[in-house]
C-alpha cells in the first residue's frame, strides 16, 4: 500500500519485484487455501449435491493438493470435474498428465489439465479469446468470431449460432471464461490472465496480441491483434498467410493505403473498431473470404461500393460511425448476411431489400424512414432472425398482419420510438400519432420463444394486449424486460405472472405514481399460482421522479382471488438485487420486503423522501446515496458492508451486528453515526471516511461481498 496525500493506492501483483519498486507501506500476502476450504470449493464448482459429497471427499482431497490451495486452478479444474459423474471418472482425471513439456511454471499443472479436456472446436474457441486485450470485456457476440473462423461445427441440435452460444456458455461452466456478476445472463466475462497466458503461449506460433512490449509477429501468423499502446501497426500487407486481423481503438489509422487489401487474400475476419478511420479503400472488394466486418465507431462517411463483392460477407457492423449518412446499394446483394449492426449511425434510411437477407440472425438496429425505405412488412421474411431491434417506429405505419408471432428462432427483440431522455424535454406526439404507434406495437406481437424484450421510448397511454393480458401465456419464456421512457403509461405490465422473469428494469416511468398489485398479476391467476416473480433475481427502477408509493400487498388484486391463497402467496422468493435510483417522491419501501429472505444487495439512491430503511434480515450489502431525508438504517443483522454517501441527515444505525466495513462519503453527521455502534464493534470494523473529490474510490469496494 503507497501513501498518497489523500487517498491510498492498492495494487495487486503475482511479481515480488513490482513491491519494491513502489516502495510499498503495506504488503498483504494472499495466502493459499486451507485444504478443508479448497475440498469446499472443488466440490462446490463440481456441483455435487450433499448426498454425494462423502463419494468424493477422498479423491477430491488428493485432487486439490496437486492445486496446491490455488483458487483458479481448483475452479477450473472443478469445470472439468463437473461432467464426471462418477469416482472412478476423478481418479483418471487425477492420473491424467496434467503438463507438457516446455510449459512455463505459473500455467502447468490444473490450468493446463483444464484446456486439454476441451473438445477442438472449444480449444480453439478458447485460444481466440486470449487473442483480446487483458481484461477485455468479452461479449457473447464472440460467437460471431468463432463462426467466421470456422470453429463451431454444425449438429442437430438447431442453428449454427445457438450452437456458438453454448460453446460460450461452456467455456463459463468450466471457469476458463468468468461471467461478470453484474450480468444476470452470463452475457460479458472475462478471461484470468493466467489462462490467458496459457491461451497465448499454446498459440504462439500462429496468434499474437501486439500491446507495444516485445513484440514479435511470427512469419506465418494467422491471427494479428493490435491494441492502443502499439505506436505503429506493423506492415501487415506483407502476412499473406493472415486469416484475423483486429485492432482495436488504435485511433492513428486515419488513412489505409489504397491497395492495402489487395494482398490479403485469405482474410477471414476484419475489425477495425475505434481506429479514427475515415475512409475504407475500394481494394476492401478484393477480400472475397471475408466473413466478418466491424468498422465500428470510426469516422468514415460510407462503405465502398466494392462491398457488394463480397459474397462471403455474413457479420457488418457500422455501429457508432455517426457521419455514415448511407449503405451502398450493392450491400443489398450479399443475401449470405446474417448479422447487421446499424445503431447509431448518420443513416437517414435503410434501403429496401433487407427481406432479401432469409439468412438474417441478428439485425440491429433497423428503421423504416421516408416513402423510400424499409417496411415493417419486409421484416417479416426473416424466418431465421434471433435478435431484432426496430428504431423509430414514430415513422411507421402498422403492418399488413402481424410479423413476428411465427419467428420460431426469436430470442431477443427491441421497439424504440424517439424520445428525448430529458425529463423535462420530454418529446410528446399528437394523439393521431399515438394512436398509429399504439396500432404498430399491437401487431409487432413477438413469438413464445422471446427471452429479452426492451421497449424504449413507447409514447402510448396502455401497453399492447400481449404485454398487458396475462402475458405468461404469450411471453411464457422472457427472462429479461427493460421498460425505458414509456412515459404515459400509469400501470407497469402484470410482470409478476412470467414464470421464467430473471432481470425487471424501469425507468422513466412518468406517469407511475404508485406500484402495488397490478405489477403482481391479477386474482384469477393467483387461483391457481401463488407465486409471483417466482425467478426475479434483480429489480431495478430508475428516473421514476413521480412514483410516490409502492406496495406488495395483494390486498388490491382481482376479487376473484380466495382468501387463503391470497396469503399463501409467495413474493420474489429468488431476488438477490434491488437497485432504486433518483425516486424522490417515494416514501418508503413496502413492509413486505423484509419477507424476500435471499435479497443481499440494496442501493438506494435519489430517495429524497424516504426517512428510514430496515427489517431486511439477508441483506449483506447497502448502499445508500444522495438521499436527503434518510436518517435511520436499522436491523440489517447479516451486513457486512454499507457504503453511506452524501446523506446529510443520517444519525441512526441500529442492529448491524455483523458489519465489517463502514465507507462514508460527504456525510456531515459521520461522528454521531460512528457513535452508534457498540465499542468492541468499533474496534473490530474497518472505517473509511473520504470526501466527494475522492468518491469514486467507493466503487471498488462494491464487489468485496458479492
Amino acid at each position: 500500500m503507497e501513501r498518497c496525500s489523500d487517498a491510498d493506492v492498492l495494487v495487486t501483483t503475482r511479481n515480488s519485484d513490482v513491491l519494491s519498486q513502489m516502495n510499498a507501506v503495506h504488503v498483504k500476502e494472499m495466502r493459499k487455501l486451507r485444504d478443508l476450504d479448497a475440498l469446499e470449493l472443488l466440490l462446490k464448482r463440481s456441483f455435487r449435491t450433499k448426498d454425494e459429497i462423502h463419494v468424493f471427499s477422498d479423491i477430491g482431497a488428493k485432487i486439490v493438493q496437486k492445486c496446491d490451495g490455488l483458487p483458479l486452478a481448483i475452479k477450473v479444474i472443478g469445470g472439468v470435474l463437473s461432467s464426471r459423474s462418477t469416482k472412478e471418472e476423478w481418479e483418471r482425471i487425477l492420473a491424467t498428465r496434467w503438463s507438457i513439456v516446455g510449459l512455463p511454471k505459473d500455467i502447468e499443472g490444473p490450468l493446463y489439465l483444464s484446456y486439454s479436456d476441451l473438445s477442438p472446436q472449444l480449444k480453439q474457441c478458447f485460444l481466440w479469446c486470449a487473442l483480446l486485450p487483458q481484461n477485455f470485456k468479452i461479449h457473447r457476440d464472440v460467437t460471431y468470431w468463432w463462426i467466421s473462423e470456422g470453429f463451431v461445427k454444425e449438429e442437430n441440435s438447431g442453428p449454427l449460432h445457438n450452437i456458438a452460444e453454448d460453446y460460450y456458455h461452456e467455456l463459463i461452466k468450466r471457469n476458463l471464461l468468468q461471467a461478470r456478476p453484474e450480468y444476470i445472463d452470463k452475457g460479458i466475462s472475462t478471461m484470468h490472465d493466467l489462462l490467458r497466458s496459457l491461451g497465448q503461449y499454446l498459440s504462439r506460433n500462429e496468434a499474437v496480441f501486439m500491446n507495444g512490449m516485445h513484440d514479435h509477429c511470427p512469419p506465418r501468423i494467422r491471427r494479428l491483434g493490435v491494441g492502443n499502446a502499439v505506436e505503429e501497426i506493423p506492415a501487415i500487407e506483407e502476412k499473406k498467410s493472415l486469416r484475423c486481423l483486429v485492432v482495436l481503438h488504435h485511433d492513428t489509422c486515419r488513412s489505409v493505403k489504397k491497395d492495402i487489401f489487395r494482398k490479403m487474400v485469405h482474410l477471414r475476419i476484419l475489425v477495425l473498431a475505434g481506429a479514427g478511420l475515415q475512409n475504407i479503400p475500394a481494394s476492401l472488394g478484393d477480400l472475397v473470404l471475408l466473413r466478418l466486418l466491424d468498422v465500428s465507431y470510426n469516422e468514415i462517411n460510407e462503405l465502398p461500393g466494392s462491398i457488394g463483392k463480397l459474397t462471403s460477407l455474413e457479420f457488418l457492423s457500422v455501429l457508432g460511425c455517426t457521419k455514415l449518412a448511407a449503405l451502398p446499394a450493392s450491400l443489398m446483394r450479399l443475401t449470405t448476411i446474417s448479422f447487421l449492426q446499424i445503431e447509431n449511425t448518420g443513416l437517414a434510411q435503410v434501403p429496401k431489400g433487407i427481406g432479401n437477407f432469409r439468412q438474417m440472425d441478428n439485425l440491429r438496429s433497423v428503421f423504416q424512414n421516408g416513402v423510400s425505405g424499409l417496411k415493417l412488412d419486409e421484416l417479416g421474411a426473416l424466418s431465421r432472425i434471433r435478435r431484432l431491434w426496430v428504431i423509430r417506429l414514430e415513422t411507421a405505419t402498422p403492418p399488413t398482419a402481424p410479423i413476428l408471432c411465427n419467428k420460431e428462432y426469436l430470442k431477443e427483440l427491441g421497439l424504440r420510438c424517439t424520445m428525448d431522455k430529458e425529463a423535462s424535454r420530454r418529446t410528446h406526439y399528437p394523439d393521431n400519432a399515438v394512436k398509429r404507434i399504439e396500432e404498430v406495437y399491437e401487431k409487432l406481437c413477438p413469438p413464445p420463444s422471446l427471452r429479452y424484450i426492451f421497449v424504449d421510448g413507447f409514447p402510448g397511454g396502455t401497453f399492447p394486449k400481449w404485454l398487458s393480458s396475462e402475458p405468461q401465456n404469450l411471453l411464457p419464456n422472457v427472462a429479461h424486460m427493460h421498460f425505458y421512457d414509456c412515459i404515459s403509461c400509469p400501470n407497469l405490465p402484470p410482470a409478476g405472472q412470467l414464470p421464467l422473469l430473471q432481470v425487471l428494469h424501469v425507468k422513466g416511468a412518468d406517469a407511475v405514481v404508485s406500484i402495488g398489485g397490478e405489477l403482481l398479476g391479477n386474482g384469477v391467476v393467483f387461483e391457481t399460482h401463488t407465486t409471483a416473480f417466482p425467478k426475479l433475481v434483480l429489480l431495478e427502477v430508475l428516473d421514476m421522479y413521480n412514483w410516490e408509493s409502492w406496495s406488495l400487498s395483494t390486498d388490491n388484486l382481482s376479487d376473484n382471488i380466495v382468501e387463503p391463497v391470497s396469503q399463501q402467496l409467495s413474493l420474489m422468493p429468488s431476488l438477490m438485487r434491488l437497485r432504486l435510483v433518483n425516486c424522490p417522491k417515494l416514501r418508503a419501501l413496502p413492509e413486505d420486503l423484509h419477507r424476500i429472505s435471499n435479497l443481499q444487495r440494496i442501493h438506494l439512491e435519489g430517495a429524497h423522501s424516504v426517512e428510514e430503511i430496515g427489517n431486511h434480515p439477508g441483506v449483506v450489502w447497502l448502499k445508500v446515496e444522495n438521499n436527503m431525508s434518510l436518517r435511520r438504517i436499522s436491523n440489517f443483522p447479516k451486513l457486512r458492508l454499507l457504503l453511506a454517501q452524501d446523506c446529510p441527515e443520517l444519525q441512526e444505525a441500529e442492529n448491524l451486528s455483523s458489519l465489517k466495513v463502514l465507507y462514508v462519503v460527504d456525510c456531515p453527521v459521520e461522528q454521531v453515526l460512528w457513535k452508534c455502534f457498540p465499542e468492541e464493534q468499533r474496534n473490530m470494523l474497518v472505517r473509511v471516511v473520504t470526501s466527494g473529490a475522492h468518491s469514486q474510490d467507493i466503487y471498488p469496494l462494491q464487489s468485496v461481498f458479492h
